[in-house]
């Protein structure tokens, strides 16, 4: 399959707001404009506490707090913070695995990374197995969390399962935590990514500007392999769509596989270990990886910019709504504050 393109999302002007104002519009108007947002819209002060940043290669250039402190919620979020990601996980450990075959994707690695392999009965690692020895714990629906469904193979279906089995065929299969997170810290400048299970798509726990830093590397090419391959290889994954009908389960669209779309309509596609936020109508090509607990990275279609929502909220995992689900409601936020940041002349008409 050929790497997915965005030459025509360039063309459609999605990134008019970088390059053609690049000249008017300064740092200082973006802060404001992405401040107003993350203390103002409906879509933010709703949301349980977060810190919110957005950097270029050189570093942050805006941040600050918004959210509402509610009973049982940290009342602030800063730079400094630690939390867990949940699925933020699946960016980071799809990196190491493109930088540790230098970029060379085999049709397996796309497969598994694009969750098209059929490992859907992922339930979670204990925290001393390994790798490998995880696979072999009890699945989601009986069996393991390794067991295969030849049915959804070259469906899409959102399950870690694909990407545990990925890093066995790897070579991490008898890395516990620790050592996967050794193996973490060996991508070029990065730091304070930890991984308290050995669960490669969702067991990390980070410090914020650890993340961040993560981010900076993506966008200045510090990653040499995952950075132009920011998109590619991307399937479609909205369910009951008709010009989609490989995709079963996603979570930005169903709460269950085979359900109808309670969450959205909105129609992403998957790349390697990342979302494409594509929609036609109200997506702008961004880059992300959205994480249950509200942890909210991404990265502009243009590579220019950085930016994260971060937060744990663990009192709307509980929420019956769907649509108030913790990482759903911080990509409502979040991409508010980009598209303030990206053109905040918008704000002024």
């Amino acid at each position: 399959m050929a790497p997915y393109q965005w030459g025509a999302l360039a063309a459609a002007g999605v990134m008019s707001c970088v390059v053609g104002n690049a000249g008017a519009v300064t740092v200082a108007d973006r802060i404001a404009a992405a401040t107003a947002v993350a203390t103002a819209d409906a879509s933010c002060t709703g949301l349980t506490p977060f810190y919110w940043e957005i950097g270029d290669v050189s570093g942050p250039l805006g941040s600050g707090q918004g959210g509402t402190p509610i009973p049982g919620a940290s009342k602030t979020f800063t730079s400094s913070s630690a939390l867990p990601i949940a699925s933020g996980s699946k960016w980071v450990a799809a990196t190491l695995m493109v930088e540790q075959a230098q970029g060379q994707v085999t049709d397996d690695m796309q497969m598994l990374m694009t969750m098209s392999g059929g490992y859907v009965n992922f339930d979670h690692c204990s925290s001393t197995t390994t790798v490998g020895g995880c696979l072999a714990e009890p699945g989601r629906n009986g069996g393991s969390n390794g067991d295969r469904t030849d049915t959804y193979i070259g469906a899409f279906y959102y399950d870690s399962g694909h990407m545990q089995v990925l890093g066995d065929r790897l070579g991490y299969g008898g890395y516990d935590a620790s050592a996967l997170s050794d193996a973490v810290r060996q991508l070029p400048n990065t730091k304070r990514l930890i991984y308290s299970t050995p669960e490669l798509a969702g067991g990390m726990g980070v410090v914020v500007n650890g993340y961040t830093q993560f981010l900076r590397n993506l966008i200045s090419g510090t990653y040499s392999h995952m950075k132009p391959l920011l998109g590619s290889y991307a399937v479609c994954t909205t369910p009951n769509l008709p010009t989609c009908p490989s995709a079963v389960f996603s979570p930005i669209n169903n709460t269950r596989a085979g359900g109808p779309n309670t969450v959205s309509d909105e129609r992403w596609h998957y790349s390697l270990g990342h979302w494409v936020e594509d929609d036609p109508t109200v997506g702008d090509g961004a880059f992300s990886s959205p994480g249950k607990f509200g942890f909210y990275p991404w990265v502009d279609a243009s590579k220019t910019w950085y930016g994260v929502i971060a937060r744990n909220d663990l009192v709307n995992i509980y929420n019956t709504d769907p649509k108030q689900q913790p990482y759903v409601t911080s990509v409502a936020c979040g991409r508010k504050i980009r598209a303030a940041w990206m053109n905040p002349q918008a704000l002024r008409r």
